[in-house]
């Protein structure tokens, strides 16, 4: 489908074309609006499925982390620092101490048991 006509094609010359054509100009436009409703909804159709597809791969590789309050954990802060290549950097901080748990995904951590506690995603 181009621009919601038929393709014109060497063949058709031999064989002729199919004789669908609309008799006022108001069909055509009826029958342009039908088929791109529904190509639209093919489309449509084809992507939710093609995002399923993809939340469920994703999903299965994907591992929950459930920390308790008192658990150590490592951050990952990948945080460029100058003057030091980022081969030789370190990505990784901690530990640090899990306070308080703010919901399935969200903790308030702190490196020393003196210092200010802020949030930790993961």
């Amino acid at each position: 489908m181009l621009f919601g006509r038929t393709l014109r094609l060497p063949c058709d010359i031999l064989f002729g074309r199919p004789s669908d054509t609309p008799s006022s100009p108001n069909e055509y436009l009826n029958n342009l609006e039908a088929r791109f409703e529904s190509v639209h909804v093919f489309a449509r159709e084809g992507i939710k499925l093609a995002s399923e597809q993809m939340k469920t791969r994703y999903d299965s590789g994907a591992t929950g982390h459930h920390f308790k309050e008192g658990d150590q954990v490592w951050m990952y802060n990948p945080k460029r620092r100058r003057g030091l290549s980022p081969k030789l950097q370190q990505n990784w901080e901690g530990p640090y101490t899990i306070v308080k748990k703010l919901n399935d995904v969200i903790y308030r951590g702190r490196l020393t048991p003196s210092q200010k506690s802020f949030t930790l995603i993961g």
